[in-house]
């Protein structure tokens, strides 16, 4: 919970200057790009319930996407490009200890000064108790599996065969010492602590508990699982160092000072120390869509949307999708040199085109599902990559999309007539019209619990009615149980969840928990539940969280459709520590951790020459929303602003966002009180909102449709929503 703690300043400063950057171009010209992507799916040595189906098509999408759909001039050549992995046509191998091992030692060999090095590892990871005594702080050596692991037998050799935090961190310090800049994907997992109360059907985690990598005779395994519980239960607090900031798995990037010929390094984390990351059928929706680590179509997803960013404001996309996902858990992390510019790209605007291929009398783009393209997607023809939307010739619709390709055809559109296939000008492109955000919330029933059969046979009477109901204030789709789903709700009782309070009640109750069902009662965190009584307190109180609940993730996922460059309005939080003095930045790529008596601060500068509206509010862990302030900043103004201190009265995952919007001459301020109300307007919209605004308004009116807003060269106000999430822990 929050309290609010408002102190304001708004005044006029100059625009901000920005310092020149060495021509990217020039640098392409002389730099190689190298990739090594390694997949580990099948393990011998191991139960094939902890086998994976996810890894090799994440190799086969990254590898795709390096050969075909990097930004121009970044160019991946085949030859350049290796892959370990079973199963996958082009693979050089297996993904085994020796061969990712000499495939490093060969990057290693080869890169020159400059030369930029792609490395993506997907598979099991795993703990295992330190090699080396005292080189981890928690006693515990993270480790990746190749597909060749052995049992773990001998503790002073480890688990054979398999990766060591420093080991990784060697090879690739060979790589840097060359000069070449290294970017590492690991989407593994090594441990987890979450209790998932419900079952969710095609999800995966991507970590093997450490009794299933011991071998030996019984007492050898009952030794080796012994020590290794002892070595967790003094851990201490895992996943976050003395200061309680969250810990990579991998310590890769240096503490002290380095060469300044040494390559640089960014790392990207699918997961903190002690979660697990999962891997599932994606997109979400799609039938029959294949297995994929959540990590790396959510990165992917993002690269193909807009690859013209710093790996900081990358981080960030990626953890706003997380956030309209649903997704509390995991919490991905990325270090490093997170300022530089993704595969060292020029600053440049990202438009989202493509060129338009016919062949055999059919029309496709080389954009798909990762681009947010879906069936009934609008795009325009542009007779160049130059043009403005003004001059498109005609419109295409989406018919069919796959993740990195679309078949489209010509449709009537925007008073324009369909043309012909064989009209459509050659060397045109194709270039995104209009944005969509659907606002469902998929809601999947609970399952039926032993001796609970009855409550929660109530509480699917009572969802049935909700989701035929008008003006409710949100709008659902009923799943079946473990479906895949953006809110997942169980009936159980308190006392019956594990970590429960000794004071945990015995009533029955109904449980709103995340897409990956978990719930935890750890460090103050309580998802929101509802004590069943009788049928109307159960209806009024569901429909209140719906309501709350529709309207935080509508939030989120109006992220997608920013329309705001980083240049034209600049929003950073600060958090002021109860117990220091100062402000720290809020990093939007990063899930800090704060307590009862720390305070949020807000800098906003508008730098565009336009008004500018803003909104900040605050989503709870209970998907309460508080709206804290709305604004209107002149050109070239800046809002400082103290926003609220935390309070002790609930914990969890929570977001600050705030929703910027351009204000058009004598309108009135843009106001999103009306989201934090417990009703909704009565009134309906029709399709085809004009602007970003309009969009807001839907939120709050809980459209049964998608929301659109239609692009142009200056159409009406521009918007964007950015999300800041944080975890509210208590004070130790």
């Amino acid at each position: 919970m929050i309290k609010l703690t408002r102190r304001t300043l708004l005044v006029g400063t100059s625009a901000l200057t920005m310092a020149g950057m060495v021509s990217f171009r020039t640098m392409a010209a002389s730099r190689t790009y190298h990739a090594l992507l390694v997949a580990c799916t099948e393990y011998p040595n191991l139960p094939q319930r902890n086998w994976l189906v996810g890894p090799k098509n994440d190799a086969a999408l990254v590898r795709d996407y390096l050969l075909k759909n990097v930004p121009d001039p970044v160019r991946f050549a085949p030859e350049n490009v290796t892959l370990l992995a079973k199963d996958v046509p082009g693979a050089s191998g297996l993904p085994t200890h020796a061969a990712i091992k000499a495939a490093l030692a060969d990057l290693a060999a080869k890169v020159q000064r400059d030369d930029f090095v792609y490395l993506h590892l997907s598979g099991h990871g795993a703990q295992q108790p330190q090699m080396v005594k005292g080189d981890e702080t928690d006693g515990l050596d993270e480790i990746f599996l190749p597909v060749d692991i052995g049992k773990w037998i001998n503790r002073d050799a480890g688990v054979p065969n398999a990766l060591i935090d420093n080991e990784i961190g060697a090879a690739l310090d060979a790589i840097r010492d060359k000069g070449a800049f290294v970017w590492v994907v690991f989407d593994c997992c090594h441990s987890g602590t979450a209790t998932r109360a419900v079952e969710v059907d095609d999800e995966l985690e991507r970590k093997v508990e450490f009794a299933d990598l011991v071998g030996g005779n019984e007492a050898e395994r009952a030794a080796a699982i012994k020590a290794y519980d002892e070595v967790i239960s003094v851990a201490g607090s895992r996943g976050v160092d003395d200061n309680g900031t969250r810990k990579p798995a991998f310590t890769l990037t240096p503490t002290g000072g380095e060469p300044i010929t040494k390559g640089k390094l960014v790392a990207f984390y699918a997961a903190q120390t002690v979660e697990t990351t999962p891997e599932m059928p994606l997109p979400k929706g799609i039938a029959d869509a294949p297995r994929f680590g959540l990590f790396t179509f959510t990165i992917l997803s993002k690269l193909a949307e807009n690859p013209n960013v710093t790996y900081r404001q990358f981080g960030q996309a990626v953890l706003q999708q997380y956030s309209a996902d649903s997704r509390t858990r995991p919490t991905p992390l990325f270090e490093g040199e997170l300022d530089a510019r993704v595969f060292g790209t020029d600053k440049t605007d990202a438009v989202m085109q493509w060129p338009v291929v016919i062949k055999d009398g059919e029309a496709t783009i080389g954009a798909g599902l990762l681009h947010r393209l879906t069936p009934g997607s609008k795009l325009a023809i542009l007779p160049s990559a130059l043009s403005p939307l003004s001059d498109a010739v005609g419109f295409l619709e989406v018919q069919s999309a796959k993740n990195l390709e679309s078949r489209v055809k010509p449709v009537e559109f925007d008073k324009k007539p369909a043309l012909k296939v064989v009209d459509i000008p050659a060397n045109s492109y194709a270039r995104v019209a209009e944005i969509a955000v659907d606002y469902k919330l998929i809601v999947a029933r609970p399952a039926a619990a032993k001796g609970l059969e009855k409550e929660t046979a109530l509480v699917n009477a009572v969802l049935d009615e909700l989701a035929i109901a008008r003006e409710t204030g949100f709008n659902i789709e009923l799943v079946e149980p473990g479906k895949s789903a953006d809110l997942r709700l169980a009936v159980m009782r308190e006392n019956a969840v594990p970590g429960a309070a000794k004071d945990a009640t015995a009533k029955p109750a109904l449980w709103f928990l995340p897409a990956s069902g978990d719930v935890t009662l750890k460090e103050g965190g309580k998802p929101p539940l509802i004590i069943i009584h009788d049928r109307q307190k159960l209806a009024d109180a569901t429909t209140r969280n719906l309501r709350t609940i529709f309207r935080a993730t509508g939030l989120s996922r109006l992220a997608a459709a920013s329309d705001y460059r980083p240049e034209d309005v600049d929003v950073q939080f600060q958090v002021k520590r109860r117990d220091k003095d100062g402000l720290e930045p809020l990093q939007a790529s990063v899930v800090p951790r704060v307590s009862p008596g720390d305070e949020v601060h807000v800098l906003a500068k508008n730098g565009s020459d336009l008004l500018v509206d803003i909104n900040v509010l605050y989503v709870g862990s209970d998907y309460s929303i508080t709206h804290i302030v709305a604004e209107r900043l002149a050109p070239q103004a800046i809002l400082e602003e103290g926003l609220l201190a935390f309070t002790d009265t609930s914990f969890g995952m929570e977001r600050m966002i705030a929703v910027l919007t351009e204000a058009p001459p004598e309108s009135e301020k843009q106001d999103l009180s009306f989201l934090a109300q417990d009703g909704v307007a009565s009134a309906t919209r029709g399709m085809g909102s004009a602007s970003f605004s309009d969009m807001l308004t839907d939120l709050g009116m809980a459209p049964a449709t998608r929301s659109v807003m239609r692009l142009a060269d200056k159409s009406g106000p521009k918007g964007a929503v950015m999300i800041f999430p944080m975890e509210t822990v208590p004070r130790a």
